[in-house]
């Protein structure tokens, strides 16, 4: 793996003989575990890498020296003159793929997991070639070679394996559309895995007919906490469906943290994310980020984007972000509609929603305070 972006870090000079000098007030944000590892020299360029990634790694260093050796998984600053180095687990294949730094959260991914593939590494590269596929089909080869010479011996009595192929050879019978009925490939992994009994015998479900006249529902929220005070942090959340990896929970972004803005961001991530062709309803609680959308933004529109009271409209930025999305998706023919739904109530939707929204404005403020 690259590590990544390898920022250009502004703030430093060149010496002779290879040394940087750091500017004064230059810190150096590094991000071990993130969208792209690297070194930052501004906190915006860090944040981008982190929200919205679980479990994400990343401190600030007043040197270079210290950011790269965080990054390689290094202490930078080890008591009593030793020197602590940090584990990297990998798993490829549990309930969330990806690296951990710490042997209980990646032990949560494998517990129960059928047929885990995992393996700890002490360094960063390592642990993400593992994960990338370094391998990826030895297991598979292994269990298809056992069980190829079981199946030779007659299991001794016992049932002999479910196939009797050697791998390479070709498609058993009863391979459907060039696929062997006999595997099943993980879609949250990408791993092959060979089926059970009970997975073999499964009926396979088949849609009766559109849902809905083939409407999407999507739950929309936005949270601020400290709303309208200054040192507020906001979050979005979207809402697709339990553990449906769409979902959202992620930081507002801009200065301006405000919930109107974050309410507004959460239908704009919702849009990103559905397809341009397939129709939508997004469900929110906030009747100003609906009526931004269905009513108030026609008459904003023809008066110069002034308000009532002849004021600049207030979030005119994301209020056209959205409105630029939905006439898209009607030239293409697709239909984005907007519903109203009491907040904090009994639907489960909304309050599912709220609850990455709450997450999302949570991990900014964290991460705020651990700078």
């Amino acid at each position: 793996m690259s590590f990544g972006a390898s920022p250009s870090l502004n703030g430093t000079d060149q010496l002779g003989g290879g040394k940087r000098k750091r500017v004064a007030d230059t810190k150096f944000y590094t991000v071990r575990l993130g969208h792209r590892p690297g070194i930052y020299n501004t906190w915006t360029e860090c944040l981008e890498q982190v929200k919205g990634f679980k479990g994400a790694v990343f401190k600030s260093f007043p040197t270079l020296t210290d950011a790269e050796k965080f990054l390689n998984g290094e202490d930078p600053s080890p008591s009593s003159g030793s020197k602590q180095t940090y584990k990297f687990y990998a798993v490829r294949s549990g309930r969330v793929p990806g690296i951990y730094t710490d042997w209980p959260t990646a032990q949560k991914q494998i517990t129960g997991w059928s047929k885990p593939a995992h393996k700890c590494f002490s360094t960063r590269a390592e642990a993400q070639r593992f994960l990338e596929g370094d391998g990826a089909n030895d297991d598979l080869i292994a269990q298809l070679e056992s069980a190829a010479k079981k199946s030779k011996k007659g299991g001794k009595g016992k049932e002999a394996p479910d196939f009797t192929y050697e791998p390479g050879v070709g498609l058993p019978v009863g391979a459907e559309d060039g696929f062997d009925p006999n595997i099943l490939l993980q879609a949250g992994t990408g791993n092959v895995i060979i089926k059970g009994r009970a997975q073999k015998a499964a009926t396979k479900l088949h849609s009766t007919g559109p849902v809905a006249g083939g409407m999407t529902r999507v739950y929309t929220d936005g949270s601020s906490l400290g709303n309208g005070k200054q040192g507020a942090f906001a979050g979005v959340g979207v809402y697709f469906g339990p553990a449906d990896q769409r979902n959202v929970s992620e930081p507002l972004p801009g200065t301006r943290q405000t919930n109107q803005r974050a309410e507004l961001q959460a239908l704009v991530r919702a849009l990103d994310i559905m397809p341009r062709d397939q129709h939508v309803t997004l469900v929110s609680d906030s009747n100003y980020a609906i009526k931004c959308a269905t009513e108030w933004s026609k008459n904003w529109q023809k008066n110069g984007w002034k308000a009532a009271n002849g004021k600049p409209v207030e979030n005119k930025d994301i209020v056209e972000v959205l409105l630029a999305k939905v006439a898209e998706r009607e030239t293409m023919g697709s239909q984005t509609k907007f519903e109203w739904v009491k907040g904090h109530d009994s639907n489960h939707g909304n309050v599912e929603a709220d609850r990455l929204a709450v997450e999302g404005a949570r991990f900014a403020a964290n991460m705020a305070a651990s700078l």
